[in-house]
């Protein structure tokens, strides 16, 4: 199997995900433990492939041979798991603002159209329901870290509030000035290094400010792009079908599994 176009991981990176998956398994007691009609790696190979191309699970089902409630269970019992095994290798904002420069930018994670969330999931930029999520990077394109999500109506500037980074930011600062968080103008209130809008009443941007802005463009270019590996994971990009409390809980998951295949 291809497994880097398929689960998103080498050949490598998937056994050890199944070797770590292995041995949380075997280590639980008979009554907890999942008994598998698929052979276990591929099982772990299924979940991956599920989380990396957002598949229906009764499509998955005739892939695999087996009944869609079959691999409801297997998801169920699997997913958390990746998660647990997957946990060490994640890192956090905290720990990046250490080293000094971080790119911040917010994305949203599509739930698809539900009935009873009004318009508190809606994001209006991206006319989608949506929980929004903030990402930072590093200047090489490395991922830093990804934020609990926050209903889609937020603008991210308040989001940045709600979730705490805007806070671990300010503590950064108060003890290293020369820490530098790049965003764009959503962020005005947060960092110096954004974008430069106009000034009301003027038609076009001054030469500097065009300057300034195409250098401040140019920077945050990495974040863009860490947030296009995240989404390769398609269950956050294309409309999350499962129960919307659980979703929380999965991106957590996804972003450890980002980690692990990051740092493999």
């Amino acid at each position: 199997m291809r497994h880097h176009s398929t689960a998103g991981l080498t050949g490598a990176q998937t056994a050890e995900l199944i070797a770590r998956c292995w041995q949380v398994h075997t280590g639980r007691p008979d009554g907890d433990r999942y008994d598998f009609t698929l052979p276990f790696g591929r099982a772990v190979t299924m979940v991956l492939i599920i989380a990396r191309h957002n598949l229906p699970q009764q499509l998955t089902g005739d892939l695999f041979g087996i009944a869609q409630a079959t691999v409801s269970r297997i998801w169920r019992y699997l997913i958390p798991m990746i998660g647990q095994v997957t946990a060490l290798d994640r890192k956090h904002l905290a720990d990046a603002l250490e080293r000094g420069t971080v790119l911040i930018d917010g994305t949203p994670i599509p739930t698809g159209n539900r009935t009873g969330t009004g318009t508190t999931n809606y994001a209006a930029k991206h006319h989608k329901q949506a929980l929004g999520v903030q990402v930072a990077a590093f200047r090489d394109g490395t991922l830093a870290d990804v934020s609990t999500p926050v209903p889609g109506s937020r603008h991210d500037s308040r989001a940045l509030d709600e979730v705490g980074w805007a806070d671990q930011i300010t503590a950064a600062r108060a003890k290293r000035d020369w820490i530098a968080v790049i965003a764009d103008t959503a962020y005005v209130k947060h960092t110096r290094l954004t974008p430069r809008k106009k000034a009301r009443g003027q038609k076009r941007r001054s030469r500097a400010d065009r300057e300034h802005n195409r250098h401040i463009a140019s920077l945050r270019a990495p974040v863009e792009r860490t947030i296009g590996l995240l989404k390769h994971w398609k269950i956050l990009a294309t409309g999350y079908r499962g129960r919307l409390t659980e979703l929380p809980t999965l991106i957590h998951i996804i972003v450890n599994l980002e980690f692990y295949r990051q740092a493999t």
